[in-house]
């Protein structure tokens, strides 16, 4: 055995993937959670229905998105960024509006893959989504949707208490989350819940920081001193319940982590040979080699930022700058990802949500951008979903019915879009949804977009 001691072994190395994770900060996920036996798993993704999370993260621009390119108070209110059928949109028909009125829509130029998706009934879109009393500041907003308890200072996140209600003992890799660090929605309400986050599958568990003057890694150091390769038994010392309780939470870990390196290895190759090369179409392929390796995790997510378009978010005209940029990369990511599910035979078993912290402001700003605004336009694909539909109403562009200062007003709150995932596809009983949701709006019944 090499004689190392305590503060180098802890100095030395360190729990993650892609991050700076510690040892503590790897206990605190696994050692209050991972030891306890499964109650009421749901379906897992290695068998059941797998929910992919794409938070846009910045602000989503949903009015040069879902496009109402007829609108003359949207071409009005933006001269220089607005997109018209002289762009080429994607036209997708009529959506009804809050007013009443019918409002010709079409998706963005670059989005010509959600385009298809939508023509083949794969791709619902619901409109006018928000909540009440609505903050215009990322943190806060974010802080919000992740929680799904608006206007209150939470602790836990939605996620979290689903597993908690749903899952509890459930394998530490129910969800992964390719992030440096988790976001709150995976916050339970007691101890740690069911999910990881690392930036890269390959790279996710124990890392050897130094190799310098060692016999052997720390990795097989630190199973050694667990008793995980122990070659009588499992290893785990009965004579103490505090110190077989860490070894075989650590035990399950480890085994977690090899879990996810081993099947982003199985993944094999991809049936799609042109996958992007940018950060989202990366993630995007990630998850497809885990999917395709056999994990069983029920819940991805992923990020996509960049979304805060204050300023060049039109080049000088529509059909460049950020906001542009941004779609074609996001068009790119989700087309390859979709075409590869589908190949692969787990597009029926698959559905995308993407949502952003807020949406923009009805007006330009002086910069060719928009500032922070409020409602906006989630996506829903899937082989299940019920799509080629619109859901909610199209928010009143009119200045009299405008909240924050220009911005558009919500008709959908987004924690009913939530229960529909849960309730719709995670097959979760109604039953659990005040635990799941604490605080729920007055109108909560699930929408059927699958």
């Amino acid at each position: 055995m090499i004689d190392v001691s305590r503060r180098d072994f802890i100095k030395k190395s360190a729990w993650g993937a892609a991050t700076s994770l510690t040892l503590p900060a790897f206990l605190h996920q696994t050692l209050f959670q991972l030891d306890a036996r499964a109650q009421s798993l749901p379906p897992q993704g290695g068998e059941g229905p797998i929910l992919v999370i794409l938070e846009l993260g910045g602000g989503n621009d949903t009015l040069n998105t879902v496009i109402p390119y007829t609108n003359s108070t949207y071409l009005g209110a933006r001269p220089t960024i607005g997109l018209s059928t002289e762009h080429g949109v994607l036209q997708i028909g009529q959506g009804q509006s809050v007013t009443g009125a019918s409002e010709q829509l079409a998706l963005h130029p670059n989005l010509a893959n959600l385009h298809q998706l939508w023509q083949e009934g794969d791709l619902a879109i619901v409109n006018g989504v928000g909540y009440p009393n609505p903050n215009l500041s990322h943190f806060t907003s974010f802080d919000y949707w992740h929680s799904a308890q608006p206007n209150t200072e939470a602790k836990d996140g939605w996620i979290g208490r689903y597993f908690s209600n749903q899952c509890s003992g459930c394998d530490a890799t129910q969800a992964i989350e390719l992030a440096t660090r988790s976001t709150s929605a995976f916050k339970a309400p007691e101890g740690a819940s069911p999910s990881v986050s690392f930036r890269d599958p390959e790279q996710y568990g124990w890392r050897d920081l130094e190799l310098v003057g060692r016999d052997i890694p720390l990795e097989s150091l630190y199973r050694e001193l667990i008793g995980l390769d122990h070659r009588v038994d499992d290893g785990i010392d009965l004579s103490s319940e505090a110190l077989s309780f860490v070894q075989r939470s650590t035990h399950n870990a480890m085994i977690s982590a090899r879990n996810v390196r081993e099947a982003s290895e199985t993944g094999g190759e991809m049936l799609v040979e042109d996958w992007p090369n940018n950060g989202l179409g990366r993630d995007m392929n990630r998850i497809a080699r885990l999917i395709k390796g056999g994990m069983n995790t029920s819940i991805y997510y992923v990020h996509q930022n960049g979304y805060d378009t204050h300023n060049n978010q039109s080049g000088g005209n529509p059909l460049s700058g950020r906001h542009f940029d941004l779609l074609n990369t996001l068009n790119g990511a989700l087309g390859a990802f979709v075409q590869e599910m589908k190949l692969s035979g787990f597009w029926d078993r698959m559905l995308i949500l993407t949502f952003s912290e807020f949406g923009r402001k009805v007006i330009e700003n002086g910069s060719r951008g928009t500032d922070h605004g409020a409602a906006e336009s989630l996506f829903v694909m899937g082989g299940a979903v019920n799509g080629g539909q619109f859901y909610g109403k199209y928010p009143d562009l009119a200045e009299d019915a405008r909240v924050k200062r220009d911005s558009m007003d919500y008709n959908i709150d987004f924690r009913t879009i939530y229960r529909s995932v849960l309730e719709n596809w995670m097959q979760t009983p109604a039953s659990a949804m005040a635990d799941i949701f604490p605080n729920q709006p007055a109108e909560f019944n699930p929408i059927a977009f699958v």
